[in-house]
């Protein structure tokens, strides 16, 4: 019996055997199944609580932000601060303009920034409701209120004092009795002001071209230029003996366009106060004069540009005092040379015929004698020498020629004298005729000074500039391309 017990034992053994590889893929089934819901589980816990995450963040952000348009739809303003109360409304010209109140110009710039930080002002925080104790301390009792008006909706934002940080400012708006913290970057714009609202430019009529402008420091003139056929002249105190500089005069003109008030002052000032704001003496006076008929007249106060940071000007036609700051007014230390050009008389080898040099004088320690006429043809590139065709000299001679003339025409002058006395029938060293396509003629001629100077006289009339012999008889000067130019000649002729 015990050796058939044995035997049915030895047999029972590889079925046992048998199962447990099943039991073990069952196990790890189960094991496998049970991970995945645990991980199926924390996926839709953890997508849950973000999504409630993101909602709470996404109306927490919906809270703080104040207003929601579009700046371009606009089209009022309600403006009201414990001093001022205006309505604005853009004008047919797209300007803003106050429709309740003639005192006052308004700034079409600075309306435009109310309406862009306004339309879409956002909180960083969210202080909570307000008491009346909490308005008075932040502000908020008597605010600065701005409405915005669009086709469709208004929207009415309160803005109170600035904190102890100055970062930002405490803000409402209406329906809501929260109060808020708004970056000062953005709300700052919003806190209006009287002197913010007003048209900042010097001129009223910007679109008007100015046609006349004259400056003078003290007793002394510097210039005054008058747009005479679409081209700058000087009539004082030069009468139109030099060229005005257009490109420089151009330049002048767009920065007194551009030109915008600082900060404004006292009104109705009168000439018994000028003392009071150092316009007394020794002021710099600059006028503008456009077509319309409007003239501007500044008066501002004498300053080391140096130094001075902000100056005080007066406008005369209006009594207010205004502040610029010195660096944008650098016009006011013009002289009558600033806007001329330094040529004695600049003309284009395009505008003549003829052109003839004489000229008695010293040059490289020898006398020189020179009496020669140049026939110009430019069209045609075609240049004669006392009636001989440059171009049979070879091309040398031609860019001879050329390089002349440039120093020909651009003969400098190095200084103005307009007190010195001028000699009466001097007789000129140097004559340059220059013989225009229409026949006429236009003469430069130098009459000697002195040692090393000359008097430069066009047409007759003494330009009352001066004219250094190193202008003629320098390095690379007309002079010396003069002798370059007769050398090659003389050298192909021969």
């Amino acid at each position: 019996v015990g050796s058939e017990m044995c035997i049915r034992d030895s047999a029972g053994i590889p079925d046992q055997q048998e199962d447990d590889p099943m039991k073990k893929q069952l196990i790890l089934g189960l094991t496998l199944l049970l991970m995945v819901a645990i991980a199926l589980g924390t996926y839709f816990f953890v997508d849950h609580y973000q999504n409630q995450k993101d909602a709470e963040e996404s109306e927490k952000s919906a809270a703080l932000q104040l207003t929601t348009f579009n700046s371009n739809d606009i089209i009022k303003l309600d403006l009201h601060t414990p001093e001022l109360d205006y309505t604005v409304e853009p004008n047919d010209s797209a300007e803003w303009e106050a429709i309740n109140a003639a005192d006052i110009r308004i700034n079409t710039y600075y309306i435009t920034a109310l309406c862009t930080y306004g339309a879409t002002l956002t909180a960083s925080e969210d202080l909570g409701p307000a008491d009346e104790e909490t308005k008075k301390s932040d502000g908020l009792d008597d605010p600065i209120a701005i409405t915005y008006y669009t086709d469709s909706a208004q929207d009415t934002i309160y803005i109170g004092n600035q904190t102890a940080t100055k970062e930002y400012f405490y803000v409402m708006k209406k329906g809501d009795d929260h109060i808020y913290l708004v970056s000062s970057d953005s709300a700052g714009y919003l806190a209006i002001t009287k002197e913010q609202l007003r048209y900042r430019y010097i001129l009223q009529d910007k679109d008007s071209n100015i046609c006349k402008l004259s400056l003078s420091h003290g007793d002394d003139l510097a210039y005054q230029l008058e747009k005479a056929d679409s081209a700058w002249i000087m009539t004082e105190p030069l009468q139109n003996t030099v060229a005005v500089d257009s490109s420089q005069v151009s330049s002048l003109v767009t920065t007194l366009i551009q030109l915008q008030i600082d900060d404004f002052g006292a009104q109705d000032v009168r000439e018994a106060d000028y003392a009071k704001y150092n316009l007394d003496k020794n002021c710099y006076v600059f006028q503008i004069t456009q077509e319309n008929g409007d003239v501007t007249t500044l008066r501002f106060e004498d300053y080391d540009p140096l130094v001075s940071s902000y100056i005080n000007c007066l406008n005369e036609e209006t009594g207010e005092i205004w502040r610029f700051d010195s660096s944008y007014v650098t016009f006011l230390q013009g002289k009558t040379t600033t806007y001329l050009l330094k040529t004695v008389c600049k003309v284009g080898i395009d505008e003549i015929s003829a052109m003839s040099i004489q000229y008695n004088g010293s040059y490289n320690d020898r006398t020189l004698s020179i009496d020669t006429t140049f026939g110009v043809d430019y069209e045609n590139k075609k240049y004669t020498c006392n009636g001989t065709d440059i171009s049979t000299y070879g091309d040398a001679a031609l860019t001879a020629f050329q390089d002349m003339f440039s120093q020909v025409s651009s003969l400098t002058y190095t200084e103005i004298q307009l007190d010195s006395d001028l000699p009466e029938n001097g007789t000129p060293s140097l004559t340059i005729t220059y013989t225009l396509k229409d026949g006429t003629t236009r003469i430069v001629e130098l009459v000697k000074r002195d040692d090393t100077t000359y008097w430069a006289r066009v047409d007759g009339v003494y330009t009352r500039t001066i004219v250094r012999q190193n202008a003629l008889s320098g390095s690379g000067k007309m002079l010396e391309k003069y002798s370059e130019l007769m050398t090659v000649i003389s050298s192909s002729a021969s």
